[in-house]
């Protein structure tokens, strides 16, 4: 097919997200950070929004959409799905009631595309188990793909990005460098991106770019079931905050410094990371449809890595946290652990 998702927009998934500052900015000039009444658990700054409704539940809202990662319609919309539900997941939430589709594409593209990605949008969601159940489409300049998810849970577990302790284990349940893997899968299908990838070897850009789109389309959801059943302190997926981001958010909010010590990448990414630069080895390099970064009580920790093995859930120690003022410290001699 000549037209290629990738190529009709500048920038790729979660890249299209607006940088972490600017985002605080944004919400403190319009006025969005400013106190809401108790019922309103979770506001700005949470993976989602959570109301507490009436004793023992609570509704999660969420929304998340962005350009396409792959050219392969089906897939785009598997990517989709598990990024916009990831978001009730991280709060340790496994029903989501129900799903809208948000979905654009500007008129040249042909429509068994868009048809494509509802359909693996759909198949994610059905899957899950997860009603779809509605949307909006409109016409705009760039392809986007995605929704706004429903969650229902007891207020009394859900996990929140704050709440991470001194003395906690840090485990992430992907590992990273989906924006050089993927960076790789655009142009290998450019002949200036094969020449810029010479010197690499077709099986580690394979591996690169396999282990990120199976990743992408993993859902979170098996974590979130883990941590119905371990008690885990604070918690946060990684998207296009990159791993320091969003580990900032967890650190600020819970008042207390975060410490990363490894590196979990995808096997091939160090190499691709060389080319074309990103930070992934300062934890800056944005992901798209992360992993959960878990903070837990080192007397729990044995239990969630049993509890994660038994789903067959890959995980990784990555860090630590300590006492400080909200800061995060990837360690500039930190272990690079290739998946």
């Amino acid at each position: 097919m000549s037209y290629r998702l990738t190529k009709a927009v500048p920038v790729h998934g979660c890249s299209c997200k607006l940088p972490q500052y600017q985002l605080g900015e944004l919400l403190d000039q319009a006025g969005m950070t400013s106190e809401f009444g108790p019922e309103v658990l979770a506001g700005p700054w949470e993976n989602s929004s959570v109301v507490k409704i009436a004793d023992g539940i609570a509704v999660l809202n969420t929304l998340d959409f962005f350009t396409p990662m792959v050219d392969e319609p089906e897939i785009q919309g598997r990517i989709a799905g598990s990024n916009v539900t990831s978001d009730i997941y991280t709060l340790g939430v496994t029903k989501i009631a129900s799903i809208l589709t948000i979905m654009a594409f500007p008129e040249n593209m042909p429509s068994e595309l868009a048809v494509g990605m509802l359909k693996g949008l759909g198949d994610f969601c059905r899957e899950m188990d997860t009603p779809l159940v509605g949307g909006h489409t409109i016409r705009n300049p760039w392809p986007i793909i995605g929704g706004a998810a429903t969650g229902i849970g007891d207020p009394e577990r859900i996990v929140y990005t704050k709440g991470a302790k001194s003395g906690d284990r840090l485990f992430l349940t992907k590992p990273l460098g989906i924006a050089p893997a993927m960076a790789a899968y655009r142009l290998r299908k450019e002949q200036e991106g094969k020449e810029l990838l010479e010197g690499i070897s077709e099986e580690v850009i394979d591996a690169a770019v396999n282990g990120a789109i199976e990743g992408m389309i993993t859902s979170n959801k098996p974590v979130a079931e883990v941590m119905q059943k371990v008690h885990v302190h604070a918690a946060t997926d990684i998207t296009g905050f990159g791993l320091k981001g969003h580990s900032e958010n967890m650190a600020r909010l819970s008042g207390v410094d975060i410490v990363i010590d490894k590196l979990w990448v995808i096997r091939g990414t160090p190499q691709l990371t060389d080319i074309f630069g990103y930070p992934l080895f300062s934890g800056e390099s944005k992901e798209t449809a992360g992993g959960i970064l878990m903070a837990v009580a080192k007397e729990n920790a044995d239990n969630l890595q049993s509890e994660l093995e038994k789903r067959k859930v890959r995980y990784c120690e990555v860090g630590y946290v300590k006492e400080g003022p909200g800061e995060v410290h990837v360690i500039k001699a930190a272990e690079v652990i290739e998946a």
